[in-house]
């Protein structure tokens, strides 16, 4: 039986603070920017709550899907990209039904970062997985 490899609790919620503050900041500027006060606001406490939360489920769902593959590239490619789909259609889904004004300026900036943040989880976690023979399956 092989150990589950995961992220540490500290870093998921971290992660999770660092992403509500910065993506929900960004949104609100973006959108007060290019509409009014009461969009930005709206935009941004939205935008601020689904990246805290969405950070906290793409730890998990990049820590499950790492485990479940057993080919290695596989575990090297799939569990980002798989996350980052799945969570930015649930985001242009959410601001499309709130009105966000301006979806493309919003979401472009998060979406980078969040891929080029599942892709840096995903590296810890495979570097770990290298470094420790036994627990290679």
């Amino acid at each position: 039986m092989t150990k589950t490899i995961k992220t540490t609790r500290n870093y998921n919620v971290i992660s999770a603070i660092l992403a509500f503050v910065l993506w929900g900041g960004w949104t609100f500027y973006i959108n007060t920017k290019m509409d009014s006060l009461q969009h930005g606001i709206i935009s941004g406490l939205t935008q601020g709550v689904c990246s805290f939360v969405i950070t906290l489920f793409m730890t998990f769902l990049i820590d499950k899907q790492f485990n479940y593959f057993t080919n290695d590239l596989a575990k090297l490619c799939l569990p980002p990209v798989c996350t980052v789909l799945l969570t930015g259609s649930f985001l242009i889904l959410v601001h499309h039904l709130i009105g966000t004004p301006s979806i493309v300026y919003t979401l472009a900036p998060v979406l980078t970062v969040a891929f080029l943040f599942a892709i840096f989880t995903n590296l810890k976690l495979y570097r770990t997985y290298k470094n420790q023979p036994h627990l290679q399956t």
